[in-house]
């Protein structure tokens, strides 16, 4: 049975999951709930994901939300990007929720403020404080990257894709990031480079001018 992927392709943690089965060739099926879809409070939704975001999975009926734990179960059962080194998996699991929580949260304030919400909606104030907490918490992975050539074990890896999706969608805010040469280099190798990283990258663009 096909993989069956619920979320829409506008969200970050989405792509994350499409990111994952691009690279390592997994067919699925993607059916939109959330943003402007809705659907994630009808009872259906909720009986998969209580919490009424996305993603969700359901993988020949073993049903799983919150992306992080997607693409590790992912990774695991393809037993693709996966890490012998116990330290490299404890670093990587470190960079994948620093990139979904520490970096995501301004990056969540200002893409709503720039993109999701109606002009008279928007809060200025709030997008240039969350540009400057971005631009923060970027150098600190611009540093990390300027010594190392992806984020975790010297290859790619499930800790490139969150900061990957995040990347992007900063690229989007308007930032300088002239000066931030481990990380542009990074993001050229982790997602514009290679059939698969390419194509993901394409398609995370494509979302992008689609935010809703």
């Amino acid at each position: 049975m096909t993989l069956q992927l619920l979320g829409r392709t506008s969200s970050c943690n989405v792509q994350k999951v499409i990111w994952f089965c691009e690279e390592a060739s997994i067919t699925y099926e993607n059916k939109f709930y959330g943003g402007k879809h809705g659907g994630t409070k009808d009872d259906f939704f909720k009986s998969l994901n209580p919490n009424s975001t996305v993603p969700v999975i359901d993988d020949n009926g073993f049903v799983l939300y919150e992306s992080n734990a997607i693409i590790r179960y992912l990774s695991n059962k393809n037993k693709f990007l996966q890490l012998d080194n116990y330290e490299d998996v404890a670093l990587c699991y470190q960079w994948m929720d620093w990139a979904s929580f520490t970096l995501a949260a301004p990056c969540a304030i200002v893409t709503l403020n720039t993109m999701v919400l109606p002009e008279d909606k928007r809060d200025s104030d709030k997008v240039s404080k969350s540009k400057l907490q971005v631009l923060s918490l970027l150098k600190i992975l611009d540093n990390h990257l300027l010594n190392n050539d992806f984020i975790v074990g010297g290859h790619f890896s499930l800790a490139d894709i969150p900061a990957g999706c995040w990347y992007n969608r900063c690229l989007n805010f308007d930032l300088d990031l002239s000066n931030y040469q481990g990380l542009n280099s990074w993001g050229l190798k982790s997602v514009g480079q290679g059939y698969g990283r390419g194509y993901s990258l394409n398609l995370i663009n494509k979302w992008l001018k689609k935010i809703h």
